[in-house]
């Protein structure tokens, strides 16, 4: 998390906590749309199963069982792990106004037993550690000594507010709900002394968990109710990971500097300063216990804002996509009067369904879907991607774009998505990859021609990648 300073707590009583109201109701997510054919639908939920796979960078990440089992411990609670101090992760989150900001609490309880570097990179399967320099060494052991946390079941925890380096909640802090019983904690508290305005410009604060030994800090955005939400993947559309690429993925995850897609740190900065009440919410599906690297990255070179990161004990593909649509869910349902830009990339599955179906789902909260065409920039993208979600979103709210500069010059308040100049040439369907009939337009949607061995070649393929 961010490295705030917490202050000590020596001011009056300034706020009271209590439970936010529950979320309007709304409308249940549209299924996915069905596939066209038994043979379409066979292809579909083999590249559909296999893509949306990918974002966990194609290593298979090691379960909450596989890193116990390493640890030798069964849960948080085990005696082996008495002597080791509680701590807790808490993810960048946002708060919403309704006479008082109520705050998102989000993030992990856990205790970090100490296991070894290479015990640590033996959990991921098909990570190549041999011939690594002593900066690769270094930036390997900063990444994955998180991967041993095991959390705490049940956990109860005490959070305090700060606001420009002064406390406000008292001494005793909040005592949050709960943890379920993987030790995550998501929740709304309701807490005042935090300005009496809904602003029109986003604000930070500092949060801390007061009961751990180890780092416990974080930032809770204060964003207003009205203004434009820029929701962005990480991977692939503001760094370059390289999904589609195991190898390549898993190193450039692990044991290589992260490096940014070309001009979308400027792309997002100029957004920050000329989008009216602007928020960043950046969305990924890496495992919860990678959030400090994520985090070191991201406001580095971004808009600082709030994060979401994938539950830490799912591993099944549907369990990822019902994540994504759960957090957009939550988004939408928390600042009903904003308007909000997504923007995802071709080799996210999960987003190519979860984007069309918020969309249907609030059309009038939605601002632009931007959809970034890896295959169209990087040959080494055979990933095929299913576009038929977007035949039931309102044509000119979605944009396949190659490049930051695509979207550069976008007036995007006045509702001007698509860049003219950028050929589409969509056709709903499975399409890109391998069996692509090739196009030279921006999104290369060449329709494809489903025949019983390109299916035998591209299910064979996928599962030598999982």
């Amino acid at each position: 998390m961010l490295r705030c300073p917490i202050v000590a707590l020596s001011l009056a009583v300034l706020a009271a906590a209590s439970p936010a109201p529950a979320p309007a109701p709304t409308p249940a997510p549209a299924p996915a749309p069905q596939a066209l054919s038994s043979a379409v639908s066979i292809f579909s939920s083999v590249t559909g199963a296999a893509a949306s796979a990918l974002p966990t960078i194609l290593g298979s990440w090691p379960s909450l069982s596989d890193i116990e089992k390493k640890v030798g411990v069964s849960d948080g609670n085990d005696s082996k792990l008495q002597n080791i101090s509680a701590s807790a992760l808490l993810i960048p989150s946002y708060a919403n106004y309704s006479g008082d900001w109520n705050l998102r609490f989000y993030g992990l309880a856990y205790k970090l037993p100490n296991v070894s570097t290479s015990d640590l990179d033996s959990l991921i399967d098909g990570l190549s550690t041999n011939n690594l320099t002593s900066t690769q060494q270094q930036l390997l052991q900063n990444r994955t000594q998180d991967l041993a946390s095991i959390p705490i079941p049940k956990a109860n925890l005490t959070a305090l507010v700060l606001a420009n380096g002064s406390a406000v909640t008292n001494s005793s802090g909040i005592q949050l709900a709960t943890a379920d019983d993987v030790g995550e904690f998501d929740q709304f508290v309701t807490v005042s002394g935090l300005g009496g305005n809904d602003s029109s410009t986003v604000q930070v604060v500092q949060t801390g968990i007061l009961n751990v030994a180890g780092p416990g800090n974080g930032t809770i955005i204060l964003v207003p109710s009205q203004g434009i939400s820029i929701v962005s993947d990480i991977d692939d559309v503001m760094r370059i990971t390289k999904v589609y690429v195991p190898n390549e993925g898993l190193k450039n995850s692990f044991v290589q500097p992260y490096v940014n897609v070309p001009g979308i740190p400027e792309l997002y900065a100029n957004w920050s300063k000329s989008l009216p009440g602007v928020a960043f919410h950046y969305d990924t599906t890496t495992p919860v216990e990678l959030t400090r690297t994520y985090v070191d990255y991201l406001f580095s070179n971004y808009p600082l804002g709030s994060l979401e990161m994938r539950p830490i004990n799912l591993t099944d593909p549907s369990q990822i996509l019902d994540a994504r649509q759960n957090s957009l869910l939550k988004l939408f349902q928390t600042f009903p009067q904003r308007k909000f830009v997504l923007i995802g990339d071709t080799s996210s599955s999960t987003l190519l369904s979860a984007y069309p179906q918020i969309a249907q789902q609030f059309p009038n909260n939605i601002a632009c879907i931007f959809i970034r065409n890896t295959s169209s920039t990087d040959s080494d993208d055979k990933i095929p991607y299913d576009t038929k979600p977007f035949q039931n979103v309102k044509n000119g709210t979605y944009f396949f774009y190659r490049t930051a500069e695509d979207l550069a010059k976008l007036d995007i308040v006045n509702g001007q998505c698509v860049n003219s100049t950028i050929p589409q040439n969509i056709t709903f369907g499975e399409q890109g990859g391998v069996l692509d009939s090739g196009s030279n337009g921006a999104a290369s949607l060449g329709h494809i021609q489903y025949a019983a061995a390109g299916v035998g070649l591209v299910v064979s393929l996928f599962l030598g990648f999982i």
